[in-house]
């Protein structure tokens, strides 16, 4: 038993290391902060596409196996809407991202960071207890295809317009070699 007449700093160091003794002995509940990853910074990712400007783009993230659950994934791009949402269906985390209307045709970054507050420990006899884990980011890429409007005519000049443009072709070449005709004539006479 501890002696407490003593000076008041002896008093609080001997509280202090009955509190800690009590802790090392019986064990403390409550969120455990761990140093790192198992795997920091591996997962998949995938996303979908191409998509036109205001398209849906489908979503999925999964943590690498070994790693533990996260408990949230934030999703940002300059290409999709601010409210992206992600659900977790205890596989992978999926959803869908509404690509801006006035977002140009192009390839762009789309950013995944998975969060671990709160999360399972990972390790042997740590069931009991959560971790709070750095988050891992996961880069990945979003084509944006030119929506219909924006199309350059693509799809070629088409049988109305081919057909006009080989009647006048026809047209100008006869009207050549007539010209070229009455000058050999002219030219022999």
């Amino acid at each position: 038993m501890s002696n407490f007449t003593g000076p008041p700093r002896r008093a609080a160091a001997a509280t202090l290391a009955a509190s800690a003794a009590f802790a090392l002995v019986i064990g403390v509940s409550g969120p455990a902060h761990a140093e790192r990853l198992p795997f920091p910074g591996r997962g998949y990712a995938s996303v979908g596409g191409p998509v036109a400007p205001g398209g849906l783009v489908d979503l999925t993230v999964k943590e690498r196996p070994g790693n533990p659950r996260p408990t949230a994934v934030e999703v940002s791009s300059p290409a999709l809407d601010d409210g992206t949402a992600m659900g977790d269906t205890g596989a992978a985390w999926v959803g869908a991202g509404r690509v801006k209307k006035g977002v140009r045709p192009g390839t762009y970054a789309v950013t995944f960071t998975l969060r671990h507050k709160d999360a399972d420990c990972v390790g042997e006899g740590e069931e009991d207890y959560t971790c709070d884990y750095p988050a891992i980011v996961l880069r990945k890429k979003v084509t944006v295809a030119a929506s219909e409007g924006d199309r350059d005519g693509d799809d070629g000049a088409g049988f109305g317009r081919g057909v006009a443009v080989g009647a006048g072709s026809a047209v100008v070449a006869g009207g050549l070699w007539g010209a070229a005709v009455a000058w050999r004539r002219r030219r022999r006479a």
